[in-house]
């Protein structure tokens, strides 16, 4: 049998060892991999429930002891060395290049440290989207890195709670979440290792297209992309300086811009010297006496060591001749009113991006705009599906989404600004649940059915289906897993005839 066979038919923990053996990390050290990795193992079952976006559990136990096979050093840090982290509020530091880690002494950093370990492929943007080529990439980074360490951070093998401390940045946590459950995980994914496509904001709105307005999409890409610049402008001094030198150089292009006369001087001028430098080369490249000519002239002067031949000439002139086209057609577009107006509403919405580094105080505002959208787009998917299966992943998709943490330790469903269209996308999903006979009826009225089972987005249960109910008067009611108490609820129940005392069994 092949090693690698061997290897993988090992349980994680001999992998593990097997690692370990070749490595000269502590004895803390390697007690605290054996310890993160078990509560990987154990809460993942919990972890893909709750979530369903998730990799397969091997994949990532794999992908784990993978970069601790390739990690040269690990430090746990000593608890004089904890002040200074804390301080710089970190709670590890990596270094990429010499594949060392430095970390306190808990899982949940030890797991972000390691997943912060090796080299990926960054998310790319060409040179066109200027004011977002570094911010954007950074928002979902961050927000990848937050959700890949979730498994352990929220599940402990019994329940599913969350730490806002222990999320180190809420609202990109809340986009790439965002993101993900609209676009699906594989797709989100996917574009994220696209690289040198000019095309890739093209294709992430089309994705989103699907579920919302094109208008609607543009805007929520737009919230975002503006999110991301404050975001990454308050972490990264160098990019909030160049995103300024950005805006001053857009506001003087613009003002050059809205002087019309002088621009059309300007790009007459422009146009009519490139002209005449065409004609030039057409006269020398058509010309045998002046090609000549032009050849002894330049290699007299040329500094280079190798000598100029005719064919690197007329290969030299003709660069310059398309050069100077471009000149002619960047010309022409500001002398045309159509080409002129799209070349000017570029810069305007370049610069309604880059003014964004100055309103810090209104990422919360943006934030509460793009769960707007986000519900909407939700809700389109809620309305569009008909698999069985797929109307259950939604229920616990948006159970999951209510319960992400928000701005001053809430969650999405204690924002009152959400609540209202919350509740319609609740109502949408629980008729779609009832007309696919997920749910059972637990009494006559369609609508008082409706109030009880919208209870179940106020339940961090792990498994809905696991749900019993029983009425114990007309002004309670107890959810059950299975057995055991989860919660109770007051209702009101004006006349409706109900079963007493006697656990229903929920979903069918």
């Amino acid at each position: 049998m092949a090693k690698k066979d061997l290897f993988h038919k090992l349980s994680y923990t001999e992998q593990l060892e097997e690692i370990l053996e070749k490595k000269t990390f502590s004895a803390d050290c390697k007690n605290l991999l054996l310890s993160m990795l078990y509560k990987i193992d154990t809460s993942y079952n919990d972890y893909e429930t709750v979530k369903r976006m998730v990799d397969p559990k091997r994949q990532v136990i794999e992908d784990i002891l993978n970069i601790i096979k390739d990690c040269n050093e690990i430090k746990l840090i000593s608890s004089a060395k904890m002040e200074q982290f804390k301080k710089k509020n970190i709670r590890f530091k990596v270094d990429q290049q010499k594949k060392k880690i430095e970390t306190e002494q808990n899982e949940n950093a030890m797991l972000n440290a390691l997943y912060n370990l090796p080299i990926e492929k960054k998310v790319y943007l060409d040179e066109e989207h200027s004011a977002i080529r570094n911010s954007l990439p950074f928002i979902l980074e961050k927000g990848k890195s937050i959700n890949r360490a979730e498994i352990i951070r929220d599940f402990d093998a019994w329940s599913w709670n969350t730490t806002f401390s222990e999320i180190p940045n809420i609202e990109a946590n809340l986009i790439y979440q965002n993101l993900q459950m609209l676009l699906g995980k594989e797709f989100l994914e996917e574009w994220m290792k696209l690289e040198n496509t000019k095309n890739s904001l093209e294709m992430l709105n089309n994705k989103l297209n699907e579920i919302l307005e094109r208008k609607e999409s543009e805007e929520f890409l737009f919230l975002i992309f503006k999110l991301s610049i404050i975001i990454c402008s308050e972490n990264d001094t160098k990019e909030k300086k160049r995103l300024k030198e950005e805006f001053i150089w857009n506001a003087k292009e613009l003002k050059r811009l809205n002087d019309t006369v002088k621009l059309v001087k300007e790009s007459s001028s422009i146009k009519a010297k490139a002209i005449q430098e065409i004609e030039k080369i057409d006269k020398t490249l058509n010309d045998k006496k002046l090609f000549e000519k032009e050849l002894k002239r330049i290699n007299a002067k040329e500094t280079d060591f190798r000598i100029l031949t005719p064919d690197d000439l007329e290969v030299r002139l003709n660069r310059q001749r398309k050069k100077l086209e471009n000149r002619i057609k960047e010309a022409n577009n500001m002398l045309y009113v159509k080409q002129y107006m799209a070349v000017k509403a570029k810069i305007m919405k370049e610069n309604d991006l880059l003014k964004t580094i100055e309103e810090t105080e209104k990422k919360e505002e943006y934030i509460l705009k793009i769960q707007k959208y986000f519900i909407k787009g939700i809700t389109s998917k809620i309305l569009l599906e008909e698999n069985k299966k797929q109307i259950i992943d939604l229920m616990y998709i948006l159970r999951y989404y209510e319960f992400l943490p928000y701005f001053g330790e809430k969650y999405i469903n204690d924002i009152e600004e959400l609540k209202q269209i919350i509740n319609k996308t609740e109502d949408i999903l629980i008729n779609k649940l009832m007309e696919f006979k997920i749910v059972n009826k637990l009494s006559g009225d369609k609508e008082f059915d409706k109030s009880i089972i919208k209870r179940i987005f106020r339940i961090r249960m792990i498994n809905l289906e696991n749900i019993n109910i029983e009425f114990v008067n007309n002004n309670e009611v107890i959810f059950y897993d299975v057995e055991t108490i989860e919660k109770k609820f007051e209702i009101e129940n004006e006349g409706i005839k109900l079963k007493y005392n006697k656990k229903i069994k929920l979903f069918d």
